[in-house]
């Protein structure tokens, strides 16, 4: 009989394979639409670096921890440990910050022309690529510390071991360091998610109004028409709003992992499965709704 960390093993190696084609063919997608257009549209940039960060996540994430349990247990130095981690901590960090700026994005340039966001809503397709850029080297930065935190496996024994990964252990530094990571991460993620769920609040009215305001059409037509608008809107919520979701569940088992010195492997695998869950799927959403953010853009 199959044992429960296997399967969870396997689920993520077959969802690491899966993310990768969906990121790889996200990135096709718009190589080709460079080509022919000679520039990417503002969002299409935002969705080029989600892609990358999901890509950066699946890799550093899926791939290692999935090797382990099939005899490779220590193919991973000390260094090795570090710098997977490190990338790891960055991608998924700014995963974070690119789907805040796309949720906030999406919900700036649905507002009227002459709201007190107009100046801003023109303006920021010119600079779009500049806070994708910043979101990277404020994740490189700040993540410096996380090196510190990591071990080889090899390195098991040692009494400063909190938490075993597989392939990797997690160490305690001192509480006073703990305690700083802690409050600079939380609050980060903490910023951003406020940010998304201002944004989403933002498009659900503007859905609700935008409703209320044709729905004299629809007692007119048997099957009225959605517009492009409206589509992609619709779209960028159910992505933002996944995020949060997997972000909420993954957090939640990684928190109860940390409160225990060397919890289950389960537990650590299926934080590591939540977390994989949104990069799995965000480019398939993305793929479908981009005939709908196209028009969106062409429009704006």
């Amino acid at each position: 009989m199959i044992s429960f960390d296997l399967a969870i093993d396997v689920a993520i190696l077959a969802q690491t394979g899966i993310g990768m084609v969906g990121n790889a063919s996200l990135f096709c997608h718009y190589i080709c639409s460079l080509c022919r257009r000679q520039r990417l549209r503002p969002l299409e940039q935002i969705i080029n670096h989600l892609a990358l960060a999901n890509t950066l996540t699946l890799l550093c994430g899926g791939i290692p921890r999935t090797m382990a349990p099939f005899g490779l247990k220590y193919f991973l130095n000390d260094v090795g440990c570090k710098l997977v981690f490190y990338f790891h901590r960055v991608a998924w960090g700014n995963s974070l910050s690119t789907t805040c700026l796309l949720g906030g994005f999406q919900a700036l340039s649905i507002r009227p022309t002459n709201s007190r966001w107009a100046e801003l809503k023109f303006k920021s397709p010119k600079h779009i690529n500049s806070p994708c850029i910043l979101s990277w080297v404020f994740h490189l930065l700040g993540n410096i510390i996380v090196p510190m935190r990591v071990t080889g496996q090899k390195n098991h024994g040692n009494s400063s071991v909190k938490l075993n990964l597989g392939y990797c252990s997690r160490v305690f530094i001192n509480a006073i360091t703990e305690s700083i990571c802690a409050v600079i991460f939380s609050s980060v993620d903490v910023i951003c998610l406020g940010l998304m769920i201002w944004a989403s609040g933002s498009m659900i009215i503007f859905l609700w109004r935008h409703k209320q305001r044709v729905q004299y059409i629809h007692s007119t037509r048997r099957s009225p028409q959605i517009s492009p608008e409206t589509r992609a809107t619709k779209s960028i919520l159910i992505l933002v709003s996944a995020f949060v979701i997997f972000y909420s569940l993954s957090s939640a088992f990684e928190m109860y992992a940390y409160l225990f010195d060397n919890p289950q492997l389960w537990l650590v695998n299926t934080s590591v499965f939540l977390a994989a869950c949104f990069p799995t799927l965000s480019p398939f959403l993305l793929l479908k709704s981009d005939t709908h953010i196209s028009s969106l853009c062409s429009s704006c």
